[in-house]
């Protein structure tokens, strides 16, 4: 038996780790169940910690516990297995090398560029420079950088791209991410490093409404290169006022939402001097992100389109977040344009009104996005936003252009000017947190697959270090968007490291309240995002997420670490009960366990005949707020259960009793639940306030109502991943399939049917065309269609339930504990179902005719003559 998958703090060989206490994680290959283990660690070939032979079948959360790590170390470590017969396997090894752990470990400065910023002016990349010589062989060398903006760096006129818009996403006024390079093969004896730094998060375009400098004016950039001598002697440069600086190279504007100006005429000329940045917090802290980075991944050549008028448009075939890189040799002043969109119109063009806001063309003042936010109005001249676009301006010579500090929501680029197109010198770029794909799933019906690769590609374009809700307008970190798509994310991608980064965020957002904003990390325009904040479904965030997580990677530390905000969330609730009229509360029995107080969003974005008039943040929503009431403190009490936290538990058990009593008071015996709305059915059914003969009613009329709307889907963002679940308990699977098969809107495979590449925002299809929230309905394949469930360490239920037209499916997913295969096909003989668990791991299979089988590693075939 053999370690396979090693990872560190669910992390393969992570170099700049922010942790001196790590935990290691492995997967078992050959052998049927690990009876111990053995960790070797070592230091510079010395061993520094030796587990000895561990009677244990555990591999996830196991953590070091050596000789004290401190920053820079690397540290080499190993595993042995022991299999079910006492054999020990082959050794499987890994490493990891920590970061700059302390503050006293940073020597360089803050710098930035030598003019002063005026906030209504946007202004050309900041170029970088610094040469130094190095006379003796090198052993290693490591870069930490960072930046208030965006960055990239060269050494000796390579590019690193291990970090595509480097630091990432964080609130930078509480916590900036560095990065390490190792850049021990860039170094020569005459060296040159580069740095660019863009306006990216910082100071570019947030929001819908492109507002700027939300973090401040000034951005700046921090660097500190240190190279080991095979000698054993050190050599470290730094950022400081000795570097050099100018602003006059090609790219003369860039922001990560409205694109680029890049002149190819120009290079850096270097003739300033960097000037040590003014005004940096020292509370802000460096801090290494723990996460994947965010690179380059798939590449799309395109096709060549005409549309009226000579339009001529590159389709890349695929909607993605990413950019473009292309060649192109025209005369030294010649101009191309080029739209980047998701949509094309009825002539062709590109088009932009979906996801298009106005913005003044002055920049916003506070006045101003009051207004816009009350009127939808903007006084004077206005600009659109975001532009998604590339102005580029030819050398004269063979140039060749890739996009750096600019990301677009595209699979159409609209090219204008008099330049010639060929087709083959394009290219589309997704750009993603590299995540390792870890879920798969096929049927026999291919626009059932292709929804499922569209909810994969919805989740590339949204996932760059933090979940957003579309690669376009917004882009932004909402957190209900999160939470609804967390567990079919887990399926498809292996999320742990990245939501633990996210969840960092979540914990500098929250505030003294025990609120979140509706989006984090920040990025402007707290007056709206922090009053819907409060909002059931997106407040809920706060518990939801560390919850599934634990249950996803069995991690009880999430719990413990995010215990704080999740009890500080779990107070304001419970002081915060009651009706918003005090009129309403007096006549209500139950108004001390009722709960709508707060600004609202409601279900969101149901189909349009099933809105309320009134709707959204405009309405009261005290079914929704109640029910999420419940919800909210059944889960705060498990948890607290968990953590052992029993003063909490039950304040919460007592509180999750009130407000179910009062939600059958007032929606269950009031007749509420007799309706065509979907979602007012499927939402106390998921939720688990309704039992007996009330729930079994309730059951029967939404199966009514989903057979009155024809099988067509009518709930929106917070009911829709519960809709195929809450049937398939029902017992109506078949009513469950029919409603993923339905061809017509609105429905996931009319979506595929109008040629979707990607899960579009809403039913109707004329907002985003990237929103991964709808494609939640994907987790269904995996623990239904297929059946695949973990249960806990080392365990898991299978239990596929065909049905539908499907003559097969099949889902492959690599769990926290190995991989797994559920398949079954429907044969002249019956449906065969065939199990692959893997090694150190068991499984209770169970078959649709009620067969149950507890079982070990190894492939598992069984017929069932069962009708469907």
């Amino acid at each position: 038996m053999k370690a396979i998958r090693l990872r560190t703090e669910y992390l393969k060989e992570p170099l700049g780790l922010g942790t001196a206490s790590p935990r290691f994680y492995w997967n078992c290959e050959g052998g049927v169940t690990q009876t111990a283990y053995k960790i070797v660690a070592k230091l510079e070939r010395v061993t520094i910690w030796d587990s000895g032979k561990v009677l244990s079948s555990r591999m996830a959360h196991i953590a070091y516990e050596g000789a004290p790590l401190h920053s820079r170390d690397r540290v080499e470590w190993s595993v042995t297995l022991w299999d079910e017969n006492d054999q020990p396997g082959e050794i499987a090894e890994s490493w990891f090398e920590l970061g700059l752990l302390e503050t006293s470990d940073w020597t360089a400065m803050w710098i930035s560029g030598d003019y002063k910023p005026n906030k209504k002016e946007r202004y050309p990349v900041d170029c970088f420079c610094r040469t130094f010589s190095v006379e003796k062989p090198i052993a290693k060398a490591r870069l930490y950088a960072s930046a208030r903006g965006v960055y990239d760096v060269a050494v000796n006129g390579k590019r690193i791209e291990e970090f595509i818009f480097a630091p990432g996403m964080t609130d930078y006024r509480k916590r900036i991410q560095y990065q390490t390079y190792d850049v021990t093969s860039l170094m020569q004896k005459e060296n040159k490093v580069e740095l660019r730094l863009a306006d990216g998060w910082y100071r570019g375009s947030s929001a819908a409404y492109g507002v700027t400098n939300v973090y401040g004016t000034q951005t700046s950039v921090i660097a500190q290169l240190e190279i080991t001598l095979t000698d054993g002697t050190f050599q470290t440069y730094i950022t400081d006022d000795s570097w050099k600086w100018s602003n006059d190279g090609p790219i003369r504007f860039a922001d990560m939402k409205d694109g680029e100006v890049y002149d190819a005429r120009k290079e850096p000329g270097y003739d300033g001097t960097a000037k040590i940045a003014e005004n940096i917090e020292s509370s802000v802290k460096l801090t290494a992100s723990n996460n994947v980075p965010v690179r380059e991944k798939e590449r799309f050549t395109p096709v060549l389109l005409q549309g009226k008028n000579g339009v001529r448009v590159l389709d890349f075939g695929q909607n993605i977040a990413g950019y473009l890189e292309f060649t192109v040799k025209e005369q030294s002043g010649s101009e191309m344009r080029l739209i980047c969109g998701e949509v094309l119109d009825k002539d062709g063009r590109v088009d932009l009104s979906g996801i298009q806001e106005s913005r003044p063309a002055k920049g916003w003042s506070q006045m101003s996005l009051v207004k816009k936010l009350l009127t939808n109005k903007v006084s004077g001249e206005s600009d659109p936003t975001p532009r998604q676009e590339i102005r580029f301006i030819c050398s004269g010579g063979k140039d060749h252009y890739k996009t750096g500090f600019a990301v677009f929501g595209f699979r159409y680029a609209q090219v204008e000017g008099d330049v010639e197109v060929c087709p083959e010198d394009f290219r589309a770029i997704a750009v993603y947190s590299d995540m390792e794909e870890t879920g798969g799933f096929v049927c026999s019906d291919e626009r059932i697959n292709r929804l499922v690769e569209n909810t994969k590609w919805s989740m590339k374009g949204n996932f760059l270090d933090i979940p957003t809700d579309c690669p376009t307008r917004e882009r932004l970190g909402w957190t209900g968007d999160a939470q609804i798509f967390f567990d079919t994310g887990a399926y498809l991608m292996d999320t742990a490291a990245f939501f633990g980064k996210w969840l960092k965020d979540m914990e500098d957002a929250q505030y003294k309240d025990g609120l979140l904003p509706a989006v984090l990390p920040y990025q402007g325009v707290e007056m709206m995002y922090k009053s819907t904040g409060s909002s059931v479904g997106w407040a809920d965030a706060v518990y939801l997420i560390p919850y599934r997580y634990y249950k996803r990677y069995g991690d009880k530390s999430i719990l413990e670490r995010t215990w704080p905000m999740v009890e500080k969330y779990a107070e304001y609730l419970m002081t915060h009960m009651g009706m918003k009229s005090k009129k309403d509360a007096k006549t209500n029995p139950h108004n001390a366990y009722t709960y709508e107080k707060g600004v609202h969003l409601g279900e969101w974005l149901e189909p349009e005949e099933f809105r309320d008039k009134v709707y959204g943040t405009q309405a009261k929503h005290p079914e929704e707020c109640t029910a999420y009431l419940y919800y909210a403190m059944e889960t705060i009490g498990e948890i607290a259960d968990i953590l052992g936290k029993d003063n909490m538990q039950e304040r919460c058990r007592k509180t999750a009793r009130g407000a179910k009593k009062a939600y059958d008071a007032m929606f269950v015996k009031t007749g509420t639940l007799d309706t065509d709305r979907q979602a007012k059915l499927v939402r106390p059914l998921a939720l688990g306030l309704l039992d007996g003969e009330t729930k079994k009613k309730a059951q029967e009329r939404l199966t009514q109502a989903v057979e009155h709307y024809n099988y067509r889907v009518g709930t929106g963002f917070l009911s829709t991943p519960f809709l195929l679940p809450v049937l398939t308990e029902a017992g109506e699977v078949e009513t469950a399939y029919k409603m993923l098969e339905n061809t017509e809107k609105p429905g996931w495979l009319a979506e595929v049917l109008d040629g979707a590449t990607t899960v579009w925002e809403n039913w109707e299809g004329n907002l985003s065309q990237n929103h991964y929230s709808p494609g939640a309905v994907c987790q269904w394949m995996f623990d239904t269609v297929a059946g695949i469930r973990v249960e806990g360490e080392n365990r898991l239920t299978i239990a596929p339930m065909p049905g539908g037209s499907l003559k097969h499916a099949c889902a492959e997913y690599i769990s926290p504990y190995g991989k797994v295969v559920s398949r079954w096909e429907e044969t002249d003989r019956g449906t065969v179902y065939t199990v692959e668990i893997p090694a150190n791991v068991t499984a209770k299979i169970i078959l649709p005719d009620g067969r149950s089988e507890a079982v070990g590693s190894g492939v598992h075939t069984y017929l069932s003559e069962y009708a469907f």
